[in-house]
């Protein structure tokens, strides 16, 4: 392992590194990826790497996502996912990536961890690394069926201040042109202050729409789009990974009610649950899928390492 070399993705090597990503990832993982551009998804991202042997064989998939955050610190989030899926190999793999980093911290740095899906790192391994586990994710899910009393509770005082939703549809595209222009608008201020999330652009909103287990459903106050949400039918389940909102229409009940829309539209068509994630630091967050009904099922663990401007981090 001594020899592995770590290699950006760029457009020469993406194919067998999306390969690689499809054969490591979990089931739901894999659906996911179906219902996207992933080697788009990815080189706009522009934050993997791979672990390749002395061979030139691809060994681990990698994420480093470098972001300074608002009060002059540095957060590096990091995966290292290896093809054998066992968690002391990718601890083993984990150790030569951040061996890499060695070197004085320019800025007061906290380094976070992700554990591979389904896998917790070795907690001895990964406490000898500096790191303590912390919360990351909650894991949200909605059982099926169409809306119940109490959930979505300010859905009606927004039909009153004249919001409506819908699905987006392929004449709809064609009577709103700027539509994706729009929504990556939306995306991108409601997202500006979230250390982990990149911003997007028109061209993938275009393509997550295009995506046959893909919809979007917005809400919207006379002509003006004002949020959005969409939600990826995954065959067991629907994944609605994000809802967006611009901040003047925050407090008016127009998520409630776009939400509410997503759980009759997921009744009528499939009858399947719904399926939420939420950053633990990020109540707002959570407690809005609980307002919507969905339950927490699942914590997801990361781990973390704090390195004060400084100091030098070594393994």
């Amino acid at each position: 392992m001594s020899n592995m070399q770590l290699v950006a993705i760029t457009r020469e090597n993406i194919a067998p590194y999306v390969a690689l990503r499809m054969e490591i990832a979990d089931e739901e993982g894999r659906r996911y990826y179906q219902t996207i551009d992933l080697a788009t998804a990815i080189l706009t991202q522009g934050s993997d790497y791979v672990l390749q042997d002395e061979d030139g064989k691809m060994q681990a998939a990698v994420t480093i996502q470098r972001t300074e955050i608002r009060d002059g610190s540095l957060l590096i989030i990091m995966s290292v996912e290896g093809k054998d899926k066992k968690p002391e190999t990718n601890a083993s793999l984990l150790r030569i990536v951040l061996a890499m980093e060695n070197g004085v911290a320019t800025l007061d740095t906290r380094y976070h961890v992700c554990n591979p899906p389904e896998m917790t790192l070795p907690r001895t391994k990964m406490t000898e690394m500096g790191f303590a586990e912390i919360p990351g994710t909650y894991r949200y899910k909605r059982e099926p069926g169409p809306p119940r009393p109490g959930e979505f509770p300010h859905a009606d005082r927004a039909v009153e201040r004249g919001y409506t939703t819908l699905v987006i549809d392929d004449s709809y595209v064609v009577s709103d042109p700027e539509i994706f222009e729009k929504l990556a608008d939306i995306y991108n201020r409601a997202f500006s202050n979230r250390d982990s999330v990149n911003p997007s652009t028109p061209e993938r909103m275009r393509k997550n729409y295009e995506a046959d287990a893909n919809d979007i459903i917005i809400a919207k106050l006379g002509d003006e789009v004002t949020s959005s949400i969409t939600l990826s039918y995954l065959g067991d389940s629907v994944l609605s990974p994000q809802y967006t909102c611009m901040r003047r229409h925050w407090g008016t009940g127009s998520v409630d009610l776009m939400c509410r829309h997503l759980a009759q539209l997921v009744a009528d068509r499939w009858n399947v649950p719904i399926i939420g994630y939420a950053e633990a630091r990020n109540a707002a967050s959570w407690k809005a899928l609980e307002r919507f009904g969905l339950t927490r099922i699942e914590e997801l663990m990361i781990w973390e390492r704090h390195i004060p401007a400084g100091e030098t981090f070594t393994i």
